[in-house]
């Protein structure tokens, strides 16, 4: 197999925009100086980047390259999703070692391409660069929103309910049970938190049908953690939060993953973790209509508390009525896990 040194960077960039398929409304695709892409009528565009590191964000052990690329795909359709937006366009920047073989590349490459067209989008273009340490990618990733409908982390309000999809924290286990156990993460009972952790799903078609529906006034994805990004909306709303622990998704794998890992399940659960799953603040006489849309497309939705006039003021309320306050804790790219 040929490796990048020996074909050298024109050629390829010629075999990667080659085994390209452009989106729709794109006039100028890669081999240019920049893309053209034609955005429709009465939308804007909603830009977003995400860049994964090898040893921080990734680790190849665990990641073949395709799969490697359909994970960068979803951290960048989350957060579209988390704004409504319909992905369209994307750019693929690549940090990459000389040695690295040209195939696995342009597998990354498919891997990403292909969960870019399973929502409608595909690359127009990018950028690649050669590196002696770590490895990265990075995609930066347009989509459009129907003007005056984007969901921002600003709308908020007293009242308002708390809804999360999934089951946040399998994927932060999922991450601490293979470097806890190396090879034994493997085990088949762990599967489900793996698959989290390596092979995310990001909420677009939710999303976006929820966002016809209407009811929902703000939203962020889980990129970092469920502590970390509810404080994010809280203080971007000027609300507070009380979760009702007993409407949070129980999950007996999660529990056995902390029983596994010396650490609690509200750790797991609310500390830092990758899960791309979706926190939206929903007006209550939209929770009907909510709940049917996600159930229509199959997806867990929880209402699991209550948004409060107490301005970043996060607590959880036990069974007995009790309450604690809730660590605004998450992943820190800077500091680590929080």
């Amino acid at each position: 197999m040929p490796t990048l040194r020996d074909l050298g960077e024109v050629e390829v960039l010629r075999r990667l925009a080659a085994a390209r398929r452009p989106p729709a409304d794109t006039v100028v695709d890669a081999g240019d100086d920049a893309a053209v892409v034609r955005a429709e009528p009465g939308h804007d565009l909603v830009v977003t980047t995400d860049t994964l590191v090898e040893g921080v964000h990734f680790l190849p052990a665990w990641l073949a390259p395709a799969a490697l690329g359909s994970r960068l795909a979803a951290a960048n359709l989350s957060d579209l999703a988390a704004m409504c937006a319909r992905p369209r366009w994307a750019l693929l920047s690549a940090g990459v070692r000389a040695a690295r073989e040209t195939e696995s590349l342009l597998d990354l490459q498919r891997g990403l391409a292909a969960a870019l067209e399973r929502e409608g989008a595909g690359i127009v273009g990018g950028n690649l660069t050669a590196v002696e340490g770590p490895e990265w990618f990075g995609l930066t990733l347009i989509g459009e929103a129907v003007r005056g409908a984007v969901w921002t982390r600003y709308g908020a309000r007293p009242g308002d309910l708390l809804a999360v999809t999934g089951s946040p924290g399998r994927a932060g286990a999922g991450s601490r049970l293979a470097g806890a156990l190396g090879e034994g993460a493997r085990a088949p009972e762990w599967a489900p938190l793996l698959a989290t952790w390596l092979a995310p799903v990001a909420r677009v078609s939710l999303a976006r049908a929820l966002g016809v529906a209407g009811g929902v006034t703000a939203a962020i994805d889980l990129s970092d953690g469920v502590g970390g990004d509810l404080a994010r909306l809280c203080d971007a709303s000027g609300t507070g939060v009380e979760i009702d622990e007993a409407a949070w998704p129980a999950d007996d794998l999660l529990e056995r993953a902390a029983a596994a890992l010396s650490a609690t399940v509200e750790r797991l659960r609310f500390g830092a973790s990758d899960d791309y799953e979706l926190l939206l603040a929903i007006d209550p006489d939209a929770r009907g209509p909510c709940a049917v849309v996600a159930e229509r497309l199959n997806v867990p939705l929880a209402f699991v508390g209550t948004f409060t006039e107490a301005p970043s003021v996060m607590t959880v309320r036990d069974a007995g009525g009790g309450t604690r306050p809730l660590e605004a804790s998450g992943y820190d790219h800077f500091v680590g896990a929080g």
